[in-house]
C-alpha cells in the first residue's frame, strides 16, 4: 500500500509540471483564454483555479520581462520537455521544497540581477498558490549525474 501511495503522489508531483509547462506554452502561444488549460486548473484547483492561473501570470510576465535571454519552449502539443522549460521547474521544485541554494542558482541563472528580487516573489507567489492547492512539484533532476561531456549548440542566425 505504501509503494502504491508514493506512486501516486510521484505522478501528482509529475501531472503538476506537465500542467505548468503546457500552461506557459499555451500563453506564451497567445491562447491564455484556452477553456482545456481552465478545466484543467479547476479539476486540479477546484475554487483557487482562477488565484493559481493569476499566479502562473503574473510570474511569466516577470520572467519574461527580466530573463537573460529568450527560453526555448515547446509547443503545447509536444511531451517532452525543453531544458529551459526544465529548468524552470527544477527551480520552482527546489523553491517549494525550501532549497534556497539551488534556487538562487537557477534564478540567477535565468533572471538578470535587476530583476531577481520580482521574479522571486513570483515564483514564491506561484509556489505558495500550489502548496494552498495541494499541488506539489518535484525535483527532477537533483542525484542525476552530470553529462560526461559539454552537451553545447552552435545556433547561427
Amino acid at each position: 500500500m505504501a509503494k502504491a501511495r508514493r506512486k501516486s503522489r510521484a505522478a501528482d508531483m509529475a501531472y503538476t509540471g506537465q500542467l505548468l509547462v503546457w500552461t506557459w506554452r499555451k500563453f506564451v502561444t497567445g491562447h491564455a483564454d484556452c477553456p482545456l488549460v481552465a478545466r484543467e486548473f479547476h479539476e486540479a484547483a477546484g475554487d483557487g483555479a482562477e488565484n493559481l492561473l493569476l499566479s502562473v501570470a503574473a510570474f511569466l510576465q516577470v520572467l519574461g520581462l527580466g530573463c537573460r535571454r529568450t527560453l526555448a519552449l515547446g509547443h503545447p502539443q509536444c511531451t517532452g520537455l525543453t531544458p529551459d522549460e526544465a529548468q524552470i521547474l527544477e527551480m520552482m521544485g527546489a523553491a517549494q521544497s525550501g532549497d534556497e541554494a539551488l534556487f538562487a542558482a537557477h534564478l540567477r541563472w535565468l533572471v538578470c540581477g535587476p530583476h531577481q528580487a520580482a521574479a522571486q516573489r513570483a515564483v514564491y507567489a506561484l509556489v505558495e498558490e500550489l502548496e494552498n492547492n495541494g499541488l506539489e512539484l518535484s525535483l527532477m533532476a537533483r542525484g542525476a549525474a552530470p553529462p560526461s561531456h559539454a552537451m553545447l549548440q552552435v545556433v547561427r542566425h
